[in-house]
């Protein structure tokens, strides 16, 4: 099997290389910069994706197109009303990638977001069959270019997989999820005690075994599949975390008023959401179609990620 990964450089892709690797799979490495990473690939161009790329080129040979480059993450905190001509010209270079493959029959495996469905809360569980409303110029453009995939793949008779996941940990993320973990790891009384709420998250190497069960069953169904590790409240992750280092949880409760407060202002809001909301998935369709587990139970995969964060061991 061979396979064509995009943004094989960046901070999944260099990850997911050497596992397909492990797992014997061919890979084409393309990443807009060059890097020790790319080494771990049978082939690799240094190269910036735009609408006039020779995808053909690119595809040629490949049984799958693993595609991590759209670039839509610069725009995670505008509103959806903020879109504009170089967030278009991205969206058209993914949508000309997945035509080219569907014409060609090469099976598209897309990393979306489950900002492409919400914004930092929801007030029920989320299946595939949740309504799409996302609230940030980032998450639409995923939603968009999820269903020009689905549509490419549609129009030629070939399939196409879509993973909506939650945040991401691990050693080296970076984004929401490093400034929770700094506040996780600060040794000061935390106003979390009070919060019930159920937050889905899921470990980098979870993400990774999800994008190499389907790799490597072609067979498989298309569509869109959620995926996470699971979900806990916000107390029992700060408490997890800084029980993992050695420190009391430290956290006492405020007014629910509090949060619902916080949660309107202009500056801090989307964080208190973040911590108070709740945003919960449903993979079971991803577990039933694939056979897909997470890499490690959820609270032992933040335990290793807590210690690594300040030993320097990988997960």
């Amino acid at each position: 099997m061979r396979v064509l990964l995009t943004g094989a450089g960046g901070f999944i892709g260099s990850r997911l290389l050497a596992r397909l690797r492990a797992a014997g799979v061919a890979t084409r490495a393309v990443s807009r910069r060059p890097g020790a990473a790319l080494r771990l690939a049978d082939e690799s161009r240094v190269a910036t994706l735009t609408p006039e790329t020779d995808f053909a080129a690119l595809l040629d040979g490949a049984d799958a197109v693993i595609h991590l480059a759209d670039g839509f993450n610069a725009w995670e905190h505008l509103p959806p009303a903020a879109l504009h001509d170089e967030a278009e010209g991205r969206l058209v270079t993914t949508r000309r990638l997945a035509a080219a493959a569907a014409r060609r029959g090469v099976r598209v495996i897309y990393l979306s977001t489950i900002k492409a469905m919400c914004g930092a809360q929801a007030a029920h569980v989320l299946t595939e069959a949740s309504p799409a409303r996302p609230q940030s110029l980032y998450g639409l453009l995923k939603l968009r270019a999820e269903r020009a995939i689905a549509e490419a793949a549609e129009t030629h008779g070939s399939r196409a997989v879509i993973l909506r996941f939650p945040i991401v940990f691990g050693r080296g993320v970076g984004g929401n999820m490093q400034r929770l973990f700094r506040l996780a790891a600060a040794p000061l009384p935390l106003p979390l005690a009070g919060i019930d709420n159920r937050r889905s998250l899921i470990s980098a190497a979870s993400l990774i075994t999800a994008v190499e069960v389907i790799v490597c069953q072609p067979q498989g169904p298309g569509g869109v599949f959620l995926v996470h590790d699971g979900a806990m409240s916000t107390p029992a992750m700060f408490s997890h975390v800084r029980r993992a280092l050695g420190r009391p949880p430290l956290l006492f409760a405020v007014p629910r008023g509090v949060w619902r407060l916080a949660g309107r202002l202009p500056v801090a809001g989307a964080m208190a959401q973040r911590l108070a909301g709740d945003l919960a998935l449903d993979d079971g369709r991803l577990r039933a179609a694939y056979g897909w587990r997470p890499a490690a139970p959820l609270e032992e995969a933040l335990a290793d990620w807590a210690r690594g964060g300040f030993t320097g061991q990988p997960l």
